[in-house]
């Protein structure tokens, strides 16, 4: 039920950004619009890492030694997952991608899923 509507939400997100993109300029829609299209951007791939994780689950579903996360942890490791594409999407205007970005999002990343997999 969960996976379901977290697909709705996707494809509204999508149909919004769709409209945002063809309709809309960033001066014109203000920073409350800004907000709303990182918003969805952010909805769309939490979903998609959402998915990964869940295909990778089943597909390793086989081994025994990998085990089945609860619903929680999975929903936790795709929030830091899906968040790592949007950073990068907000630091390429200001021209600071480089290594030691890179670098701090993997970090980040990393720290992320440690403490996800040490809390949950």
């Amino acid at each position: 039920m969960r996976g379901r509507i977290m697909l709705l939400f996707s494809i509204v997100s999508c149909i919004g950004i769709l409209a945002m993109l063809n309709f809309t300029t960033p001066t014109g829609v203000g920073v409350i619009g800004v907000l709303v299209f990182f918003t969805m951007i952010f909805i769309i791939l939490f979903t998609l890492m959402y998915y990964v994780i869940k295909i990778f689950q089943r597909i390793l579903k086989d081994k025994k030694s990998v085990r089945s996360y609860s619903e929680n942890k999975t929903c936790a490791y795709a929030l830091v997952l899906a968040f790592a594409p949007l950073m990068l999407l907000i630091a390429n205007p200001s021209s600071s991608v480089n290594i030691v970005t890179i670098g701090l999002l993997i970090v980040f990343v990393l720290v992320g899923c440690f403490f996800v997999h040490k809390r949950l």
